[in-house]
């Protein structure tokens, strides 16, 4: 059986299953309690009318890419096996221009950004990336499956570079740590680097490629590689590896960013759980209102009284506050929230220059990480050296060691509670859940191949 053909098979197991379930929710009797509370057979079959009829109307809200059509029709397209439609999963290769199918190229070019003077954030740029990434174009950005020759080579289970894939509300902040205690090693081993401030984003010792900050990356990258010299350049780069140094990158829109690095380059990332990912960060940013209340509008936040803000979950999703689908939208960028995006983020997770964990196991995922990879073998180890490093991340997981305030727990419970916002939000990660669940399949698989660098 070919790997496509592999992949083809492990989506149809997880849409059997996932009919299986649907099929299982919808015939599941009336509790002891709704008949205890003296709901009539009238007003429940009214309730659920509503019900169904609210949930349709979020559902296709969220889901636009395939309104109109059937769930079979849908796949059909998207996998190439009907008219109109395509999945292109055609990997990357190497060299300068091996990134050039990437959200972040594309508007390198558009918006002219390649020869830039100026420096520091750019928001617009973040925008359009992510849009970019989670529209459906049926030909999704796909790693190398089995790795690609770069101007030098690194040993087997190592790599140069490498680029963790920060999925939010998935231990990001506390890997993050961990991987700088990692590189903080090698200052006791070797000593400081000769080029201690080569950074173009201050938080070191990571190198930052959130969308914001790409622009800036990806020039200097480019600039580097003529001129062969500076640490983007494969001179400073082969020589840093063998030296015995490694360069390390952090970013939601990572995947494909190898492709334009001179170096043996490979991907890491830790998943979670979608719809526990949903209830986090429906937590953090709606309810608790953290990042200076991202994503809120000027009139919620100025009534903002501490009670978080006025939508349920469904509502916060279908108006696009933040994006729900993470799985697909940032390791199947270009895909979309369809069984292509699926099929490009499995095909992706199992891909040679790819390393995954999950949140809920992470101790575990951690300890095959410094075992398996010589390169992270001092993963949450400070090596006798805690600068740069957060302490409450670490401790506190994400630096909150605060509970959620009694009335905005008794909201998030009530929402876990209704099912017509549990349905809506499972059907918003329908492709996202796919994903994961062909993860953990492959897990103990994934960690048995050995990593070939991109």
């Amino acid at each position: 059986m070919s790997e496509r053909d592999s992949l083809l098979s492990d989506v149809d197991d997880v849409e059997r299953a996932s009919r299986r379930a649907s099929s299982r929710a919808a015939s599941r009797p009336v509790s002891r309690r709704e008949r205890d509370e003296g709901v009539g057979n009238h007003v429940l079959f009214n309730m659920r009318v509503a019900s169904a009829l609210f949930f349709a109307g979020t559902t296709l809200l969220a889901l636009g890419a395939i309104v109109g059509r059937s769930a079979d029709a849908a796949r059909a397209s998207a996998l190439g096996e009907g008219a109109g439609g395509t999945c292109a999963l055609t990997p990357m290769g190497a060299g300068a221009n091996a990134a050039a199918k990437t959200c972040a190229a594309r508007y390198m070019d558009e918006l002219g950004l390649w020869d830039a003077t100026t420096e520091g954030d750019d928001v617009e740029f973040e925008t359009k990336v992510y849009e970019c990434m989670n529209e459906p174009t049926g030909e999704p950005v796909v790693v190398p499956r089995h790795g690609v020759a770069k101007p030098f080579a690194a040993e087997t289970g190592s790599a140069y570079a490498w680029i963790f894939v920060h999925i939010p509300k998935a231990a990001g902040s506390v890997f993050i740590e961990m991987l700088k205690q990692n590189k903080n090693h090698e200052t006791v081993v070797l000593h400081e680097p000769a080029h201690p401030d080569f950074l173009v984003n201050p938080w070191r010792p990571l190198n930052s490629l959130q969308a914001r900050h790409v622009p800036t990356m990806l020039r200097t990258f480019k600039r580097n590689r003529e001129s062969k010299s500076g640490v983007f350049s494969k001179e400073f780069m082969h020589a840093d590896y063998e030296e015995g140094r490694r360069m390390y990158f952090t970013g939601a829109t990572g995947i494909g960013m190898c492709g334009t690095l001179d170096a043996p380059c490979a991907y890491i990332t830790v998943l979670r759980e979608p719809m526990s990912r949903l209830w986090s960060e429906y937590t953090y940013l709606c309810l608790e209102g953290n990042e200076g209340h991202l994503s809120w509008t000027a009139e919620e936040i100025a009534a903002d009284d501490h009670h978080g803000c006025p939508l349920n979950p469904l509502e916060w999703y279908t108006q696009k506050r933040s994006t729900a689908a993470q799985l697909t939208g940032l390791l199947g960028a270009r895909g979309g929230h369809t069984p292509c995006g699926a099929e490009a983020a499995k095909a992706n997770l199992a891909s040679s220059c790819v390393r995954y964990i999950f949140q809920d196991d992470i101790e575990n995922g951690m300890k095959r990480i410094r075992e398996k990879l010589p390169d992270l073998a001092h993963l949450g180890d400070d090596g006798g050296n805690k600068r740069y490093i957060s302490g409450a991340l670490l401790e506190h997981r994400n630096g909150s060691a605060e509970k959620l305030a009694p009335a905005l727990a008794a909201r998030l419970d009530a929402y876990k509670s209704d099912p017509t916002i549990v349905e809506g939000l499972r059907a918003l990660v329908e492709h996202d859940i796919g994903v994961y669940e062909f993860a953990k399949a492959k897990y103990d698989a994934h960690w048995s191949a050995p990593l070939v660098a991109c």
